[in-house]
């Protein structure tokens, strides 16, 4: 066990996961694994006060972690390999200290794995993670709904208007099979802005799917390298990225969405005076009527390379009004 009280200057990688340890905050370590780590005096994870949560004696919980930290000192949560939670009620995750960095450890499914569940007592609508602090960060987490697409999960994540600055890099939401599943993925309150999304995907499979992201309008939103997956037919014509008001200064990059409906609109922001860039991204659905022309509802801003295959066959560019060309 090395401690490097001066911090390193070059940064260090764990597993391929780039840490960041000059940070004025304190580093705290999560674990619920059923053993300790092999060395002498590890114990398990414990939500007690007379745990320190270090990484020989971690917390068991992200929740109990969180409440440890102390709001804009630069505060990291690490949670171990292995790592996973089942929560069934609303805001069973309350993230509510500002400046807080949660960062998983570990690939595929050793990655730390939060799930929504079916609820014993029918609340299985209501089980989320309620993010309320400014400047919070999520990397390399996996987020999961399990839930009966009879009541499927409203949202995952509830990002109140305090809570802007919130970043979620490399991390996965998606859902268990068509029949457990959620609406939505991020719904964002008026006044939240500046949410970044990075190297992240999305998927849900089920038909009663909605947005991944939607919330009133939004400013200084960006999202890049991530893609957003809705597999199941869905009944009404749904975006994958959806705001109801003006998005502004925003950037969406390198990115790819897919839905299946007819007419899709992909990314739909609804405001008359909305701007920014949505360049280099991929759309596409199963659109057997070809009634797709577009994929995107952004007017005030820009769309440069921006290519929609509005059926299995098809290819097109959209930006200024491209029609659909098919390959049959």
């Amino acid at each position: 066990m090395s401690n490097y009280g001066g911090g390193l200057l070059a940064g260090v990688a764990i597993n391929g996961i780039p840490l960041g340890l000059i940070h004025p905050g304190k580093v705290y370590w999560v674990s619920n694994a059923t053993a300790p780590a092999q060395l002498n005096g590890a114990s398990l994870g414990s939500d007690t006060g007379a745990t320190p949560g270090t990484f020989m004696r971690p917390f068991s919980t992200v929740d109990y972690a969180i409440g440890r930290c102390t709001a804009s000192r630069g505060d990291v949560i690490v949670v171990k390999p292995g790592h996973a939670e089942t929560f069934t009620t609303a805001a069973a995750i309350v993230s509510d200290v500002a400046g807080v960095a949660i960062v998983g450890l570990g690939t595929g499914s050793l990655r730390p794995t939060f799930t929504a569940n079916i609820g014993a007592t029918g609340v299985e609508a209501d089980a989320t993670w309620s993010v309320t602090a400014a400047n919070l960060s999520f990397y390399n987490l996996l987020f999961v709904a399990n839930v009966d697409s009879a009541t499927p999960l409203t949202t995952f994540f509830n990002v109140a208007a305090t809570a802007d600055g919130l970043t979620f890099d490399n991390i996965e939401l998606r859902d268990t099979s068509a029949t457990s599943t959620f609406i939505t993925g991020i719904t964002l309150a008026s006044g939240v802005d500046n949410l970044t999304i990075a190297n992240s995907k999305f998927s849900n499979a089920s038909t009663v799917g909605g947005a991944m992201v939607t919330g009133v309008a939004h400013d200084q939103l960006y999202i890049s390298n991530s893609s957003f997956y809705q597999n199941g037919v869905q009944a009404s014509v749904v975006g994958q990225i959806v705001t109801s008001g003006n998005a502004t200064n925003v950037l969406i990059k390198d990115s790819y969405f897919r839905n299946f409906v007819d007419g899709a609109v992909l990314i739909d922001f609804n405001g008359a005076a909305n701007g920014g860039l949505i360049a280099n991204c991929y759309l596409s659905s199963n659109d057997a009527a070809d009634a797709t022309t577009a994929g995107v509802d952004f007017t005030g801003g820009h769309s440069f390379e921006v290519y929609v295959a509005g059926d299995a066959d098809s290819f097109a560019i959209a930006g200024g009004g491209a029609a659909i060309y098919n390959n049959a």
